[in-house]
């Protein structure tokens, strides 16, 4: 828990479920899984899955329009099913809308939902709507998953292997874009959750999360969940798309803070026992998924990048208690990432 307490939004978050009484029925405690793990019935070989998000902060902050808030609360909630393997029941939507919002944003923003929910083959059960000073657009999402391995985040060893569904940096590129540099780039943002992935992953692995706040946020959530670090291939073109890799170039940001970012690409991020990974491997190219593999568990709780011709131990604490440090002002939290790129360059 004390590693845990390290990180503000992890302490915050402790603070408020110590307040609550933990369900008998819930296999996973706080922190533990993208998506709470409930037995049905009491039978673990029923699990229903639970998970719920809103967005709101980047809706005023203009990262997202109408039609991609409502894409977003889709995908984000399907992503986290996604972590935990589940097969989606379906998704109730709530919305607070201000109240100068016109008949066509708000056609706009139910296009992105039901866009969305086309592109994930599922449907809006039902919801809620109300009115206030912002729009907050929420979504619960429920699934069930019929496996009898539960995955969790909790369970990776030294010597698992790192994978994730895809390439990285695409989240943070259009947030660099969109919030600094505005350069109206094509970096075409409407992630998709890894649902068909999930289900090969969750046969295998031994850890699973997925990337809405960025790798870093992500690996360092995971060394502490499991007191173990994980050391990062060094090959930049095979973990950062393209387009993002080519967009940071251009503007002249260095290509680790595309991981380094709190808004990810909503990938999966898991470990595959070495002995297990070519069987891994066969059963996901079967259904037409390819996994990257991105390096490997080691013992010691640190997050290892080559970097600046160097093997470089990150502060990842540092990283993701920076916006909170710098009071959500994020022409601050810019500026004091590039003050760490310096110290990463001189170290």
């Amino acid at each position: 828990m004390q590693q845990l307490n390290q990180i503000l939004e992890n302490r915050f978050i402790n603070n408020l479920t110590s307040l609550l009484e933990h369900s008998p029925l819930q296999i996973n405690s706080t922190h533990q899984s993208d998506a709470e793990i409930i037995r049905f019935n009491g039978n673990n070989d029923q699990l229903i899955n639970i998970t719920t998000d809103s967005i709101c902060e980047e809706i005023k902050a203009g990262l997202y329009d109408d039609f991609l808030a409502g894409w977003m609360v889709v995908s984000a909630n399907l992503s986290d099913l996604a972590a935990v393997g589940s097969n989606p029941l379906g998704i109730l939507i709530s919305v607070i809308f201000p109240e100068n919002m016109n008949y066509k944003r708000i056609g706009t923003l139910y296009n992105g939902i039901n866009s969305a929910c086309k592109r994930h083959s599922t449907y809006v059960l039902g919801g809620d709507i109300n009115k206030g000073d912002n729009l907050i657009v929420t979504g619960t999402a429920l699934g069930v998953n019929n496996y009898n391995k539960i995955l969790t985040r909790v369970g990776c060893k030294p010597g698992n292997i790192l994978y994730s569904t895809g390439q990285l940096g695409k989240g943070n590129a259009f947030a660099l874009d969109k919030l600094f540099f505005r350069k109206g780039a094509a970096l075409n943002y409407k992630p998709v959750a890894r649902l068909k992935e999930g289900k090969v992953v969750s046969q295998f692995a031994t850890a699973c999360m997925d990337t809405s706040d960025g790798i870093f946020t992500t690996l360092d959530q995971l060394m502490r969940l499991n007191n173990i670090g994980f050391e990062i291939c060094n090959n930049w073109e095979l973990l950062i798309e393209k387009n993002s890799r080519e967009y940071a170039q251009k503007v002249g940001i260095p290509l680790w803070m595309l991981l380094a970012g709190q808004h990810g690409e909503f990938e999966l991020l898991f470990t595959i026992p070495e002995e297990r990974e070519k069987q891994f491997i066969n059963s996901a190219i079967q259904v037409g998924f390819f996994p990257l593999k991105l390096g490997r568990v080691i013992k010691t709780p640190i997050i290892n990048i080559s970097l600046y011709d160097k093997m470089i131990s990150l502060d990842t604490a540092r990283i993701r208690n920076l916006f909170d440090n710098c009071d959500g002002n994020l022409e601050k939290y810019f500026d004091e990432m590039l003050k760490i790129d310096s110290e990463l360059k001189q170290n």
